[in-house]
């Protein structure tokens, strides 16, 4: 960019933040999830389930926030494709909307399912303690998610840096905080 051209549109840093946040959530819960059960049966494991608990609802805090400031301040782009690139933008979009939604709420049905302490400050009691095929169920649902997830979520950063590095356009910038100075 030259000191002449004019900046590209950006979006706002409250949807910039929210963006990164979600993300950053996303990874760390699901790494958090492939080690919990490295930890032995009790307080170690307990605390560390207790930590992931905390951060998914962290995380469904965060996606109730980005979905109401979505639909009434944040700032809307438009596509820097409008044709079949901005459609497929629009649809893995609207998914990874859908599979956070799925994840947060199969992560609380799973706690409610299985039954849970949470940092032993208070009990979660089980739904149905002896109903195998369903902790299975509703685990797997949420274990899907957060796989399916983590591809698209994997696939859309990939496509960010194609339209940054291949096709040279504005579309990763503007989801970056402008620089100082």
């Amino acid at each position: 960019m030259t000191p002449t051209e004019p900046a590209a549109p950006r979006y706002d840093g409250f949807t910039i933040a929210l963006h990164w946040t979600t993300a950053s959530l996303v990874v760390l819960l699901w790494l958090g999830a492939q080690i919990i059960d490295v930890f032995p049966r009790g307080a170690l494991r307990t605390g560390a389930r207790s930590f992931h608990i905390g951060l998914g609802v962290l995380l469904g805090g965060v996606l109730v926030i980005r979905l109401l400031w979505r639909l009434t301040f944040g700032r809307s782009l438009v596509p820097e494709d409008p044709g079949l690139l901005g459609r497929v933008a629009r649809w893995v979009h609207q998914l990874l909307y859908v599979l956070l939604a799925i994840l947060v709420l199969g992560g609380l049905l799973n706690v409610w399912v299985r039954g849970d302490s949470f940092f032993g400050m208070f009990v979660v009691p089980a739904l149905s303690p002896d109903d195998r095929w369903l902790r299975r169920l509703v685990g797997g649902v949420h274990e899907l998610a957060a796989n399916a997830i983590l591809l698209v979520a994997g696939l859309h950063a990939l496509a960010a840096l194609g339209h940054h590095f291949v096709l040279r356009d504005t579309t990763l910038r503007r989801m970056l905080r402008r620089p100082r100075g």
